[in-house]
C-alpha cells in the first residue's frame, strides 16, 4: 500500500512545510510507504476549458495539455489514499493546488472515475490571521465530493495552533494507514 502527499507553498521551511512533514512523519512512522510531490516544482498549467468545455478529460479520463499533470494524475490514482497540504490565500487554496484539483476534477468524470472512494486527508495552513482556513478547507472538500473521493478529515491549522496541530495530523496520517491496512484486511478475508 501506498500514500500520497501533495504539497503546494513557495516556503520550504514554513508552516505549510512543517505539516506536510508532520504527515510524512506518521506515514513513515507507521510503516507504510510514502511519496511526496511538491506542486511548485511541476509544471500544471490552469485548465483550458478545450472541447467547447470538456475536452478528452470528459471522455478519457486524461488531459491534452502536455505539461505534468498526467503523470501526477496517474501517480494518484494509483495511491491508496491522498494528504493535500496547501496554504490558504484569500481563503482559499494556493494557485498550484487550485490548478491541479480543477483538472483533476475535469478528468474523473462519470467516464473515468480515477477518484472514486480514495481517502483523503486536507490540511490548510493560514499563517496570517486564520479566517480563511475553514472556507479553504470546503472548497477543498467540494472538489473531493464531486469526484466521490473519500475525505476523512479535515485538519486546520493557524498560528495559534502550529504549535499542536502538527501532531494532530501526524496522528491523523497514522490512523489513515491504519484505516487502510484494516481495509485490505477485510477484503482479503472476504475473499480468503
Amino acid at each position: 500500500m501506498s500514500m500520497l502527499i501533495i504539497w503546494a507553498s513557495p516556503n520550504q521551511d514554513g508552516l505549510t512545510a512543517k505539516c506536510k512533514q508532520a504527515a510524512v512523519d506518521g506515514i513513515l512512522e507507521y510503516g507504510m510507504e510514502c511519496s511526496e510531490v511538491h506542486l511548485n516544482r511541476l509544471n500544471i498549467g490552469r485548465c483550458q476549458v478545450c472541447g467547447n468545455g470538456f475536452g478528452l478529460c470528459s471522455t478519457q479520463g486524461t488531459c491534452v495539455m502536455d505539461d505534468d499533470f498526467n503523470r501526477l494524475y496517474a501517480l494518484m490514482k494509483r495511491s491508496d489514499a491522498i494528504v493535500l497540504v496547501t496554504p490558504v490565500y484569500w481563503h482559499d487554496m494556493a494557485e498550484p493546488m487550485k490548478a491541479l484539483l480543477d483538472r483533476v476534477r475535469r478528468c474523473a468524470t462519470k467516464a473515468e472515475r480515477g477518484m472514486e472512494g480514495k481517502k483523503i486527508l486536507l490540511v490548510a495552513c493560514a499563517g496570517g490571521t486564520g479566517n480563511g482556513v475553514v472556507e479553504c478547507l470546503q472548497s477543498m472538500e467540494i472538489v473531493m465530493k464531486h469526484m466521490h473521493a473519500n475525505v476523512r478529515d479535515r485538519l486546520p491549522v493557524t498560528r495559534f495552533s502550529a504549535d499542536y496541530m502538527p501532531r494532530a495530523i501526524r496522528s491523523a496520517a497514522w490512523h489513515l494507514c491504519y484505516e487502510l491496512t484494516e481495509d485490505r484486511k477485510g477484503q482479503e478475508e472476504d475473499h480468503g
